[in-house]
């Protein structure tokens, strides 16, 4: 993670260095050279981050090394990001066209009013501040041993064919639906071999089922050769070779180069049906295995491959006729695995007493097999109910034996992660665990914490990428995607995506601290944190029947907040409460409030200079936005779900030129849309827009204001008016459209709807709805326990 955020730091020094206006004004001299220094630092540093990351784990001062740069780099960040929104912000207004000496004046007058100077001032002495503290991280490498060449990954252990199958259950169904596609005599015309792939997460069972699979006394006897070839993250295709020529012929081969290594596996299987499998398979490229995929046709017809891996990719450079994704084992499975191992050799009564407490551990395994074996072992050596509880108690990430047995294979999935994809896994671990989420609010809060790149301004090209890591996240078993729905080439943005508990916790291991979440039951006044490391992202929710405190401590540099009830009908948190919150936690870039009590949002809330993500839900109180909140030009995301009270927008929406979707749905009491809407020239979502089709209002949003929103894809809108300004329509020309949902009111409800897309210069849309009462929440929904 460190790595992608350096990344992203280069780039925003390079964008502030490279401003014009500080060189013509001659501001804040010696700045930058300031930033040079500190982009010195970083890309030294940023060449030993990948050998820091794996050094780690197994060194804690190494760890505490790369924990003080992950602190100083996201205040290096929030530092930099203020500085460019102020470069940004300032007016340019009949600048262009001044003379030389004109604008000299012009600038020198823009940024010494204001107050600008002030802000300047500050932020360069925060960068010098961090600057001194990064030159003692630097130097600091040198004691840790930390080199541009990578160490060695954990390695998993090696697996083998033997296993002891009474200790493997709940998988008869699946090995016989594989053993029948092994024992199945028919093959693709033209080829011998059909390869057969055994996805899932690590600890999910793969080796094991495989295992049993090979040493089955029917496939025993129906292939001539067996071969168990342990692959793991190795692409040496000599490696891969040496090691089935042992199996087939029992002899160790050192110095032969690959193409005598291919030519001897030829002979050996030269007309024999076999059985390979390579267990563990990482590989990407389809080139890695090249010269053995031809070796493998030389066998006999009806041979077989079976490959385990825990990317989908694999099965598809394997080329495999078939895939079986592994599914979890039930409760009840997992428990008959621990109890084997923890209960065993205890006398009736203790297990009698034991097994109340230890069907509720099983729950914590989630179908892991792994971790049931796992907590199995560790339970094996605890003698009292008193101990069993405080396992079912804790927290599973918290184990030390969980961290060795359980995690290592994961982090083996982790480290393969490419380095932006890392930081926006370890960000998931902010999400309530156990819950669904919408594919394009995962996508909204990367790009808001600056994961999908930096100042793009085509946002498009962010959210195809987030798409991409969602992708990549989803060929590993990090993410399961749900209800997948391609729209223009992406996820749709009603598409969900859960997290297996497991993989939260490991999530929430990486963070070390950085994601926590806080329960209040009871009315206490303040609330502190917990952990030693500086919270950047909390999750805060609200028992039944309590408050939100009135102070939390430690909370300034805090960027990501969700605050929640047990109920989307409590409301949680007050006016006075959010003030306090907004006062404090200035550095906020995602806020999701579920219940907010007051009529209005504080005016502070344009104290929120960084905010790119803002969701408001349940407020069945919020009447009117501030005037403040069009002050944030960073934003990108406004969603206001489910405020029936909400009476308008503010005229100044215009201001937000940075919005890139923008959301009422079931806000039933909005009446329009204000005419600033037209100037958000950004947005690529808008949804429970209501639009005046029958004239062009001064006042009101009108049907051909939509011509200013060019690269508008996903469009939701109720009309308003009797009949459909034909002139006003024509527009209207949305080349980017892909899906329209329109809700017609009584007077045009009769007419037809080919008539209706054709009077709004829509025909073309590929996707079209139409509806006849406005509620657009079923295709935009919150997410769950959100």
């Amino acid at each position: 993670m460190a790595e992608a955020l350096v990344s992203i730091l280069l780039q925003q020094i390079t964008t502030i260095i490279c401003e014009e206006a500080l060189e013509e004004v001659g501001l804040l001299k010696g700045v930058k050279e300031d930033l040079r220094k500190l982009k010195f630092n970083l890309t030294s540093i940023k060449a030993l981050l990948e050998d820091a990351e794996q050094k780690q784990i197994s060194d804690k001062t190494v760890q505490l090394w790369l924990d003080r740069l992950q602190e100083e780099s996201l205040d290096m960040e929030d530092a930099l990001d203020e500085w460019i929104t102020v470069l940004l912000d300032r007016p340019t207004d009949g600048a262009e066209n001044a003379s030389f000496l004109q604008r000299k004046v012009w600038l020198f007058l823009q940024y010494f009013s204001f107050g600008r100077v002030y802000r300047y001032h500050d932020i360069v002495c925060n960068i010098k501040g961090i600057n001194e503290r990064l030159d003692e991280i630097a130097k600091d490498r040198v004691r840790y041993q930390l080199t541009d060449i990578p160490s060695r990954l954990p390695k998993r252990k090696e697996s083998t064919s033997f296993i002891n199958g009474s200790n493997i259950v709940g998988r008869d169904e699946v090995r016989k639906e594989i053993i029948g596609h092994l024992l199945c005599g028919t093959s693709k015309e033209g080829e011998n071999c059909q390869t057969i792939s055994i996805i899932g997460l690590g600890g999910i069972g793969k080796t094991a089922l495989a295992q049993l699979i090979y040493n089955d006394e029917e496939v025993k006897q129906h292939f001539t050769s067996r071969i168990w070839a342990y692959v793991s993250d190795i692409s040496d295709e000599s490696k891969v070779a040496k090691t089935i020529i042992t199996e087939l012929e029992g002899l160790q081969m050192e110095s032969l180069p690959l193409n005598a290594l291919l030519e001897r596996i030829c002979k050996s299987i030269e007309g024999k049906k076999y059985l390979l499998v390579l267990d563990d398979v990482w590989t990407e490229n389809d080139e890695d295995f090249g010269g053995l995929n031809v070796t493998f046709k030389r066998g006999a017809a009806g041979s077989r491959i079976l490959v385990t891996t825990r990317k989908d990719i694999v099965s598809r450079v394997m080329g495999s006729s078939h895939t079986i994704h592994l599914e979890t084992l039930s409760q009840d499975l997992c428990w008959s695995i621990l109890n084997k191992i923890a209960l065993r050799e205890r006398d009736q009564k203790t297990c009698e007493d034991l097994t109340p407490v230890g069907l509720r551990i099983a729950e914590k395994c989630k179908g892991l097999p792994l971790v049931a074996k796992t907590l199995g072992g560790y339970l094996q050596f605890k003698s009292t109910r008193k101990e069993w509880e405080d396992v079912l108690n804790s927290e599973l990430w918290r184990l030390d034996v969980v961290h060795k047995d359980v995690f290592v294979p994961l982090l083996l999935s982790y480290y393969d992660l490419p380095s932006p994809v890392k930081q926006c896994f370890k960000y998931c671990a902010s999400f309530i665990k156990d819950g669904r989420y919408s594919t394009c609010h995962v996508i909204a809060r990367w790009k808001a914490q600056g994961y999908l790149g930096f100042n793009d301004d085509d946002a498009s090209l962010q959210e195809l990428k987030g798409v991409e890591y969602l992708k990549c996240l989803e060929a590993r078993s990090f993410l399961q995607i749900e209800d997948f729905i391609p729209v223009y080439g992406q996820y749709a943005q009603y598409a969900k995506c859960k997290m297996h508990d497991l993989v939260h916790d490991f999530a929430l291991f990486l963070t070390n601290g950085e994601s926590q979440k806080v329960e209040v039951s009871k009315d206490d006044k303040s609330m502190k944190m917990n952990s030693e490391r500086t919270c950047r992202h909390l999750a805060v929710k609200i028992a039944r029947g309590h408050c939100f405190p009135e102070s939390i401590s430690d909370v300034e540099k805090l960027r990501t907040l969700f605050v929640s009830g047990y109920d989307s009908q409590d409301g949680v948190i007050s006016d006075g409460d959010l003030c306090n919150l907004l006062n404090e936690a200035r550095r906020l870039r995602v806020l999701t409030i579920r219940g907010y009590l007051s009529s209005t949002i504080p005016e502070e809330i344009g104290n929120l200079l960084h905010l790119r993500y803002l969701y408001l839900h349940s407020s069945f109180h919020l009447k009117r936005l501030p005037k403040a909140l069009c002050r944030l030009h960073n934003l990108q995301f406004l969603v206001l779900c489910h405020c029936p009270n909400l009476e308008r927008l503010p005229n100044e929406v215009e201001n937000l030129v940075n919005l890139t979707v923008l959301c009422t749905p079931a806000c039933s009491s909005l009446t329009c849309y204000p005419k600033g809407v037209r100037g958000l020239t950004r947005l690529t979502q808008l949804i429970g827009l209501i639009v005046r089709v029958d004239r062009n209002d001064p006042e009101e949003f009108s049907i051909g204001d939509l011509a200013n929103l060019k690269q508008l894809a996903v469009l939701s809108m109720k009309m308003v008016g009797n009949t459909i300004n034909v002139e006003e329509s024509k527009k209207v020309k949305l080349q980017n459209l892909q899906e329209v949902r329109i809700l017609v009111n009584e007077a045009i409800a009769g007419a037809d709807q080919d008539t209706i897309l054709e009077s709004l210069n829509m025909s073309s849309v590929p996707r079209c709805c139409f509806d006849t009462v406005f509620c657009m929440t079923t295709r935009f929904s919150t997410p769950r326990n959100e």
